[in-house]
């Protein structure tokens, strides 16, 4: 299992806007159910977004993160496009290799070691909206998977437990 986050360019609010958070939530939702993925966790702020995952057998050796950042920025980019031009400009690059740069260029990635490790940083990712005072509980929070932990909810049917992934509480890993 790895703990993956992805920061927007410069610090920006690219996430604010729900419709933002839509576009992360159904590229995850399309690589859970094309078995790239096994979705553990996540939490979707305004300037960054977390993930508990690990990749599918069939994947191990792709780059999966790569994969996600582009297809998120590729789709956020036809957003702004359509919709907002003068945002859009805001994330002009100035790099030879792209026209736009949403997403920073290194990104957090650190392995989950066991259990308490996962159950640890599910608890700080479903705390970080509550903390930032989006919300006053967990589960008020829509872009973060704490309703599915506490509440059994899941209306994409994209979450795994994370005790599934850890042999001494399941089986199934």
């Amino acid at each position: 299992m790895e703990l993956f986050t992805a920061s927007c360019s410069n610090n920006r609010l690219l996430l604010r806007k729900d419709e933002h958070k839509e576009i992360v939530m159904n590229s995850l939702a399309f690589m859970v159910r094309e078995e790239r993925i096994w979705l553990y966790g996540y939490v979707i702020m305004e300037d960054e977004f977390h993930l508990l995952w690990k990749k599918q057998p069939e994947w191990e050796h792709r780059n999966i993160r790569q994969m996600l950042l582009k297809f998120t920025a590729q789709q956020i980019k036809r957003r702004l496009w359509a919709v907002d031009r003068k945002e859009l400009e805001l994330y002009r690059s100035q790099l030879h290799d792209r026209q736009f740069q949403f997403w920073e260029k290194t990104s957090f990635s650190a392995v989950i070691p066991d259990a308490d490790a996962a159950e640890e940083k599910l608890g700080q990712l479903h705390e970080v909206p509550v903390s930032a005072g989006f919300c006053s509980g967990v589960t008020d929070y829509t872009f973060s998977s704490a309703a599915f932990y506490q509440e059994g909810y899941d209306p994409e049917g994209i979450m795994t437990h994370y005790h599934h992934c850890f042999p001494e509480l399941s089986e199934n890993c």
